[in-house]
């Protein structure tokens, strides 16, 4: 058998192969971890850079082309000056997940002619504080944002740092995509904060920077043939200090069976705020009367805390001692897998009652209930009403009632009504008359005093920030609109977290050991090859000395 004759070239020529081969290979490996460092690593407790199931929903669902234009100005100041890359990195996530329904363009409005395009969309400079070598100036530039759907847009006009920028790109685009505007309106006549045109106006305010144009608020009375005055997707009930009369009972239930959810955010007590250390009174609203036959009912009672709960200060004639204030417990038992309380950390209920479930009912109605919140079983209830002083809420009774206590509770049921058409309060149209729904929609919350900051009682702005964010959740629930909580209740609170020491320890191993590692089995895998190839020519020539080089071979 013939053996075949290799030569210095052929072997010269095989080794620069390999050489060629190693080297792509480096050049390959140099160019994917250039990328991966470049790359952001997402150890956000949420996965903060990756787009909510709820954006790749809105998006997958677009029925005509969106268009995003963002005017930046150049040289921006830190922290803005991490926005173009931030947006540019977040909005190609946008378009390659609207599979070609959406584009996106970042201008830098240099010339007159750029600045008039932003200015049409709405944009104006905005100041920024800037710092030079000797001193600290405002700047006036560009940074805002137009989403532009068919013959509408929907302009962002200043863009922060801070900003949840999914948030506020998500909200534009349903906004403009909407079929229909939706409307929540407060039920006033009844006594309360409703009789108050500050809460509406505030709620406007809250309501337009969360919705935008989506949802309008308003108040809503009673008529004299017992419906709404102006109809709503959604009720307020907030913290109404007068008995419902039959006819304001039947006017709410009327307009739960046809559609209209409700929200009851109801202290079983009324106080004074300004004198909060005043005893507290007992009212009955007789809302029970419409939430009895969907199976929940407010209790006339008084949730105390006193292991959780805030701590405040008490003054003395020399001193202030910190004191605990069992009235105002910290609830942390919240429902995670609801959007309504999936981001929560925790709340706080001032004064609050707690809610008795009927669970027999439920099962007979096939309901879908969520129980948003449950005290710990440190706390107890006790019969509500009268002395708030401290001493006596920290001092045990008899009649209290340990815990855990249902607090919060979401609900969708089939309900019968509570009248009959002979039982009708007088005014109602009996053809109007509906005895049963198949999904009445509930939001139920034992107090109404979470909404505002009260510091005469320890209740401060974080705490009411809380309570906000659970109020504007469960309105969004409620409309039958909720595609934006998980994306907003990524960022309320911030959620993100720094990585774990053993998440921290393979990033450095893979940033300082990876590349040298994958070099050395390179040339590992050379040594061994050229090896190989030593060994086999040498066993050739021993095999056949007449094809021995007059050389050796290196």
């Amino acid at each position: 058998m013939t053996q075949k004759h290799i030569t210095r070239r052929s072997y010269l020529l095989h080794t620069a192969a390999v050489l060629a081969l190693i080297l792509i290979a480096l050049v390959a490996l140099n160019l994917i971890f250039s990328r991966v460092t470049s790359a952001r690593w997402d150890l956000t407790a949420d996965a903060q850079f990756t787009l909510s199931p709820a954006t790749q929903k809105l998006l997958e669902s677009l029925q005509d082309r969106i268009r995003i234009k963002v005017f930046l100005s150049p040289d921006l100041p830190a922290p803005d000056n991490t926005l173009r890359q931030r947006l540019n990195d977040l909005l190609a996530e946008f378009e390659a997940k609207a599979h070609g329904k959406l584009t996106f363009e970042l201008i830098e409005p240099q010339s007159q002619t750029d600045e008039e395009v932003a200015k049409g969309f709405g944009l104006r400079k905005v100041a920024v504080s800037q710092r030079d070598e000797s001193q600290r100036t405002l700047r006036l530039v560009f940074k805002g944002m137009t989403v532009i759907y068919r013959d509408a847009a929907e302009t962002i006009p200043e863009l922060r740092a801070t900003d949840n920028f999914e948030y506020l790109i998500a909200k534009s685009i349903v906004n403009l995509t909407a079929p229909a505007q939706k409307s929540v309106a407060v039920l006033n006549g009844f006594g309360g904060l409703a009789e108050s045109n500050i809460l509406v106006e505030s709620m406007q305010t809250v309501f337009a920077e969360v919705f935008g144009k989506r949802v309008s608020v308003t108040t809503a009375g009673i008529t004299d043939n017992c419906t709404l005055s102006t109809p709503a997707d959604a009720l307020v009930v907030l913290n109404i200090s007068r008995e419902l009369t039959p006819c304001a009972r039947y006017a709410i239930e009327q307009a739960v069976f046809h559609g209209t959810s409700l929200a009851v955010f109801q202290n079983p007590t009324q106080g004074d705020l300004l004198q909060p250390d005043q005893p507290r009174f007992n009212i009955d609203t007789k809302l029970n009367e419409i939430l009895e036959n969907a199976g929940v009912q407010l209790n006339a009672d008084l949730l105390l805390d006193r292991m959780h709960n805030i701590v405040g200060t008490q003054f003395t004639e020399d001193s202030k001692v910190p004191v605990s204030l069992p009235a105002l417990p910290i609830i942390t038992a919240l429902d995670k897998s609801n959007p309504i309380t999936q981001n929560l950390s925790a709340i706080v209920m001032p004064f609050s009652g707690t809610l008795s479930i009927d669970d027999a009912r439920i099962a007979s109605n096939h309901a879908e209930i969520s129980r948003l919140a449950i005290s710990s079983s440190s706390a107890v209830a006790r019969p509500s009403g009268g002395d708030i002083q401290i001493e006596a809420l920290q001092s045990p009774r008899t009649d209290e009632i340990p815990g855990p206590h249902t607090l919060i509770v979401a609900l969708q049921t089939p309900q019968r009504s509570h009248f009959t058409r002979d039982t009708l309060p007088p005014g109602a149209d009996a053809q109007n008359f509906t005895d049963s729904t198949n999904r009445a929609r509930y939001l139920i919350v034992p107090t109404g005093d979470f909404l505002f900051s009260n510091k005469l009682i320890g209740y401060s702005d974080e705490f009411a920030r809380l309570g906000i964010h659970l109020f504007v959740n469960g309105i969004e629930w409620l409309i039958q609109d909720d595609a934006l909580i998980e994306i907003r209740n990524r960022t309320l609170p911030q959620m993100f977290t720094n990585p774990t020491s053993d998440v921290r320890k393979r990033i450095i191993l893979l940033n300082v050991a990876g590349v040298p590692c994958l070099v050395l089995i390179c040339f590992a895998a050379l040594r061994c090859m050229r090896r190989r190839r030593r060994t086999k020519i040498r066993r050739q020539f021993e095999n056949n000395p007449a094809n021995s080089p007059a050389k050796p071979l290196n």
